[in-house]
């Protein structure tokens, strides 16, 4: 069995920690879900798990990928 997690944006209640649970938790392939409300990570075990597929996934339920900051990202911050 293998984990995949996705640290995802707009987690603010466990309103929000249902419906993602909700939205994953009858797919054959997903055997367990967890939602950290304060972390915003989304861990999902199973098996066949598309890392991918389930951000587009998280990303049509209002939940995208918190975004990475890349090397530029990191320079242009130290300028401020």
């Amino acid at each position: 069995m293998e984990q995949i997690e996705i640290a995802v944006q707009n987690v603010k209640c466990d309103g929000c920690v249902k419906s993602i649970k909700t939205a994953f938790e009858n797919r054959a392939e997903i055997k367990e879900i967890e939602v950290g409300k304060d972390t915003g990570i989304v861990y999902i075990k199973g098996e066949g798990l598309v890392k991918d597929n389930l951000i587009k996934e998280l990303t049509a339920l209002g939940y995208p990928p918190v975004k990475e900051k890349t090397f530029f990202d990191k320079i242009k911050s130290s300028f401020r």
